[in-house]
């Protein structure tokens, strides 16, 4: 540890501190996060970190007190999951600490007043060049410490909005503090593997302090391939929550790395016990299905992420039973549907002429009848196939841009669940964002060359013939 005489820069005593604390040596450690704390009195983590030394310096009463203040800092600065992590750490040492889950519950569960599904969690304060200088080593030290950790808190506005607790927060009170008591705090250090690809998930996680990185194949020679780097507020695992499919890639801790594990078999105690944890488990895992699309489908790259929010507010989502159309050629479309999950058929009914030849605007052949018959072999009941639209497709576009009826009919080949935004709102959405409108014109011009094209092959195809949907 620098000598405490000295001022550093705080960077550079936080990082003294932590080798300090990896090594054992809790008093350096101690003396470097406390100068940390006090020249950077808003920087939360810190304080919680000054709480895990003074545990594992033997000083427990000390530390449970640094765990109840950053516990409730955290709480009121907007910062839930790092009050989760000091609250699963004081109920671990004292579990009739409930007091700070319940004040948890109070400004974070579903009836919290200030909480916003939109509101992100408030931007790290980032430990620079500010000057610290550690504290001394001597017989005051543990209590230099506590009061740093324990100091009124500073350089934190107060914040009018509050950001939700992934899954918690569709919770009422006493299904939170439940659903707390089941969390798993799980620190890593760096390197070290959360989950690993291949093996089945029987939980998801959420980080709360750190960042982790996902990867592919991480156990080859070159360590694998980095896919995203995920920090605080992130969820990774929450598949496991609907599906016992093998993990599709590893998450590696990126330095020390706090997380929170909830375990599908806790969620289901919860929900027998608790009304509204199943209800509150399918809202979650389908609006972390809708982020996960409007983050990546290109129909909303061009937007924020409020304002991604926004228009899918204006979406409804509808149901389809297998066989049950979504869209019916020659009638006026609904609107425009985006397809979460499940598979339709595109299909074009095909116009057959009273002479045998077959289809109208087949291309001229030595063999008519043969290139009849081999057109009609290509469809189905006089229909033909074009398209499969799967999880993230759309489709409803082409008659809504161009006014007018649609010229095929779209199909559930199974139980199909759907976005749809309705016409009359789809002329909203678009006034206020042109760029959707921009996108879907490219949409359709795409899809009419390649609808001329596969209708062409089958001898389909005149000059004003086109596919509308």
């Amino acid at each position: 540890m620098r000598d405490n005489s000295d001022q550093w820069p705080a960077s550079r005593l936080l990082d003294d501190a932590e080798a300090a604390f990896h090594r054992g040596a809790w008093r350096a450690a101690l003396s470097g996060l406390g100068g940390v704390a006090i020249a950077m009195p808003g920087h939360l983590r810190v304080r919680l970190r000054l709480g895990d030394a003074l545990l594992n310096a033997g000083r427990r009463q000390q530390a449970m007190a640094a765990y109840v203040a950053a516990a409730d800092h955290a709480m009121h600065a907007g910062q839930p999951l790092l009050a989760l992590v000091a609250a699963k750490m004081l109920l671990l040492l004292d579990p009739d600490h409930e007091d700070v889950v319940a004040g948890l519950a109070g400004l974070y569960a579903r009836d919290g007043d200030r909480v916003d599904p939109l509101a992100p969690l408030p931007a790290p304060v980032l430990i620079g060049d500010t000057p610290a200088r550690a504290l001394p080593d001597d017989d005051e030290l543990i209590a230099r410490a506590l009061a740093a950790a324990t100091a009124p808190l500073q350089g934190v506005a107060p914040l009018r909005r509050l950001p939700a607790v992934p899954l918690l927060s569709y919770l009422d009170d006493d299904a939170f503090q439940a659903l707390v008591g089941k969390l798993r705090l799980r620190r890593f250090a760096d390197g070290e593997v959360i989950v690993r690809q291949g093996e089945r998930g029987d939980s998801f996680f959420v980080v709360a302090t750190g960042e982790v990185l996902v990867k592919r194949d991480v156990d080859d020679e070159d360590g694998g391939v980095v896919l995203a780097k995920l920090g605080g507020g992130s969820v990774f695992g929450e598949l496991a929550l609907i599906s016992d499919e093998p993990r599709h890639a590893s998450v590696v801790a990126r330095g020390d790395v706090d997380v929170l594990e909830l375990r599908c078999s806790d969620v289901v105690v919860a929900s027998a016990t608790h009304d509204g944890v199943s209800e509150a488990l399918k809202q979650f895992t389908r609006e972390r299905f809708l982020r996960n699309l409007t983050a990546t489908h290109p129909l909303f790259s061009s937007l924020s992420r409020d304002d991604r929010h926004r228009v899918m507010e204006r979406f409804a989502i509808v149901t389809f039973a297998a066989g049950e159309p979504m869209i019916v050629e020659g009638q006026r479309g609904p609107g425009l549907f985006v397809i979460l999950n499940g598979a339709a058929a595109v299909e074009k009914v095909v116009e057959h002429g009273g002479d045998g030849d077959g289809v109208r605007g087949l291309e001229r052949h030595a063999d008519r009848v043969a290139a009849a018959k081999a057109a009609k072999a290509a469809t189905r009941d006089g229909r033909v196939h074009l398209a499969t639209l799967r999880a993230g497709d759309l489709c409803g576009e082409m008659s809504l841009l161009g006014d007018q009826p649609t010229n095929a009919t779209v199909t559930c080949a199974s139980d199909v669940e759907a976005l749809l935004l309705g016409k009359e709102t789809f002329k909203e959405v678009v006034s206020a964002y042109p760029e959707l409108l921009r996108y879907l014109a490219g949409l359709t011009d795409e899809r009419l060359r390649k609808n001329r094209a596969l209708l062409h092959g089958h001898g389909l195809l005149e000059d004003d013939e086109h596919v509308m949907l």
